[in-house]
């Protein structure tokens, strides 16, 4: 992702322009909000004719906790939440028409990185799960897909404790071997996200 690139060069600026704080400001749990410009991209594989790349704006939840080693990283666990529309139905290939649908999506992850006073600089890796599948349409089966979740983020203190952050993550999804007429293909399904989060620290 060419946004996850720009963000670390900038994070990696700020870290070094700024000294760390190892002084467990940053420790405890959180809870917050988001909204999170996203952006699809979902098909077939070997075939170019059930290709979709959507693009919206979805609200999310999170909570986790943070703790600081003596050492000065910062790390801890979050899960999160977010909704997800469906895409249009695609035909062509020779595999029938197709559809890409899913409510959810739900990271359960980690963070880990070092902070200022005033901003926590992290990545992200873990686990997406969601129900956004590519499949035959008219489909009435339930599919689960889990898959990876990975990025970049920075949280900067707001005051009162109050922060916002700024996430950068990409989840890759997808089936092997799903049914498309008398054929099996695998499906794959990349959901990249632009989060703006205002999160409550207790």
């Amino acid at each position: 992702m060419q946004h996850s690139k720009i963000l670390a060069v900038t994070l990696s600026v700020a870290a070094l322009a700024t000294p760390m704080s190892a002084d467990g400001s940053w420790d405890g749990f959180y809870a917050g909000l988001s909204l999170d410009a996203t952006r699809s991209k979902a098909g077939i594989s070997g075939t170019a004719a059930h290709d979709r790349n959507d693009t919206f704006a979805t609200l999310g939840a999170y909570g986790g906790f943070n703790r600081t080693t003596q050492r000065g990283l910062i790390w801890g666990g979050e899960i999160g939440i977010s909704g997800l529309p469906s895409g249009a139905n695609a035909s062509g290939g020779g595999l029938g028409t197709s559809e890409f649908k899913g409510k959810y999506l739900i990271t359960p992850r980690l963070r880990a990185g070092f902070a200022t006073d005033k901003v926590f600089f992290y990545g992200i890796a873990g686990l997406g799960i969601s129900d956004a599948v590519v499949r035959r349409a008219g489909a009435t089966s339930t599919d689960v897909v889990i898959g990876v979740n990975y990025g970049l983020g920075a949280e900067m203190k707001l005051g009162n404790n109050w922060s916002t952050r700024l996430d950068i993550t990409r989840t890759d999804l997808g089936i092997p071997d799903q049914s498309f007429g008398a054929q099996k293909r695998d499906t794959k399904v990349k959901i990249d996200k632009i989060t703006f989060g205002l999160t409550k620290n207790f």
